[in-house]
């Protein structure tokens, strides 16, 4: 019996049809539970530790990398003031020939040997000791300004992290509340006094906070290896470490130990301006380079005066004593005496072409340079200090403003669209639409908090002192 093109074409798509539809369930139930297993899988995180904002500052003033490159700078300054202090080393010379040309008088060739002394004079040693001397001082107050930086670091990374940390748990009582409304419409739904809608709205919102709580979990881990960073650690597991004052972003004003409370008077910003003048480490290092520089220049303007050399000779013959025709100074006597001799030599560059223009020259500009950028970080100085000083008075409105009258009234307004919708006197829509709002208020507030602590973090870095808190 032939079969059609057409007819076996039918017959192929109802087999196919017939494979996918009875054949797959079998191949669907050997990969479906791995799947499904791979799906539910959670990432777990090692929380093993808590820090506190003090113990991180002693971790990273031992262990912080930054600090430690700075540190580093120190030995290679004492090292510059050590060559600095140095007397040139005397320079030996010799001469000693062998063979004829030194045994027979008739040659001429006596043997020698000397020191030589380089003499610095126009005080170029101590010039030396200056620039070395006032480079190290640099340094030093180089590092103290790279550890200042890197405690502002530290405590901005640990407020993160404590606002990740209330982030967090903001998200799990949400979630708990939005359950707590899951399980009314199903009450009321088993009642008869709501449709299954609102059930399905309900577990809706529940499912929501999951991302959220997968995206808190994130920041945590992002956070905890941003101040491992600082810390001076290598980051090599999903680690989150627990803060250990988090009072920081509770709905009260009480102190903590990243900030004062609202109640504390800020300093006012003509006090503060001429304490940066004083403090800052950065600024001291910036005029103590600028001091470097000028006496470096000194020093290139020395460079001029040529340093002399003195030298020492002294000189003996080794000729034959018996030389027979080659040597008869009186009648009958044929042997050659000692014959030694003394020579001091003075040597010196002498600058007429070239009177070391260049030095002198990229000395006073470098200087003048030094000087300008030091103008431009006080202005620098300025500008961050009035920047940062509004920054934390808003910050302050804006925390009252959110404690005292947007925090109370959001949540009222939430347990009151919740008691409602309970009791059926409001539908779910509008205790959900209340509860998100009160989230984002208090989101709202979290972030007023960090902005808060940056700005009074970047007072602090302004001024360059820690301020009391």
């Amino acid at each position: 019996m032939r079969i059609s093109g057409a007819k076996f074409v039918w017959i192929a798509t109802m087999f196919l049809s017939w494979l996918l539809n009875w054949g797959a369930p079998s191949f669907c139930a050997q990969e479906n539970p791995v799947q499904m297993k791979a799906e539910e899988e959670e990432t777990v995180y090692n929380m093993h530790r808590k820090l506190a904002l003090s113990a991180s500052f002693n971790k990273a003033d031992t262990d912080n990398k930054e600090i430690l490159i700075a540190t580093a700078n120190l030995p290679i300054a004492e090292a510059q003031l050590t060559i600095a202090k140095a007397i040139p080393n005397p320079t030996y010379s010799m001469l000693y020939g062998f063979g004829p040309a030194w045994a027979y008088v008739i040659a001429g060739n006596g043997q020698q040997f000397g020191w030589a002394e380089e003499l610095q004079i126009a005080g170029k040693r101590t010039k030396k000791m200056n620039v070395a001397g006032s480079n190290y001082i640099q340094q030093a107050l180089q590092i103290q300004a790279v550890r200042f930086d890197v405690h502002n670091r530290v405590r901005r990374a640990y407020t993160e992290l404590a606002a990740a940390e209330a982030y967090e748990d903001l998200i799990e009582s949400q979630r708990s509340i939005a359950q707590k409304l899951l399980d009314i419409s199903t009450k009321r739904f088993e009642a008869g006094k709501a449709p299954g809608s609102e059930v399905l709205q309900a577990k809706l919102a529940v499912m929501q906070y999951d991302t959220q709580r997968n995206t808190a979990q994130g920041r945590l881990v992002q956070d905890t290896a941003n101040l491992l960073l600082l810390l001076g650690e290598t980051p090599r597991i999903q680690e989150i470490v627990d803060v250990e004052d988090n009072s920081l972003f509770k709905l009260s004003a009480e102190k903590n130990v990243l900030v004062p409370d609202l109640v504390q008077a800020v300093p006012t910003l003509l006090a503060l301006l001429p304490s940066a003048w004083h403090e800052r480490n950065d600024l001291k290092a910036a005029v103590q380079q600028a001091y470097v520089n000028r006496k470096s220049l000194t020093l290139a303007k020395s460079q001029r005066i040529p340093d002399p050399t003195v030298g020492f000779q002294y000189y003996f013959s080794t000729y034959k004593p018996f030389q027979g025709q080659y040597y008869t100074p009186q009648p009958n006597a044929q042997r050659v005496p000692f014959q030694p001799g003394y020579q001091i030599t003075v040597g010196e560059e002498t600058p007429i072409f070239y009177q070391y223009q260049g030095q002198v020259n990229q000395a006073r500009a470098t200087w003048i340079q030094q000087m300008k950028q030091n103008e431009l970080l006080r202005t620098q100085i300025a500008g961050g200090m009035v920047t940062a000083y509004e920054e934390l008075l808003v910050a302050r409105q804006n925390i009252n403003k959110f404690q005292k009258e947007l925090l109370p009234q959001s949540l009222k307004v939430a347990q009151l669209s919740r008691r409602g919708y309970e009791l059926g006197a409001t539908d779910l829509a509008t205790a959900v639409l209340a509860q998100q709002n009160y989230q984002q208020t208090l989101s709202s507030y979290f972030d007023a908090v960090v902005s808060y602590q940056n700005a009074w973090a970047d007072l602090e870095q302004a001024v360059g002192v820690p301020l009391k808190i």
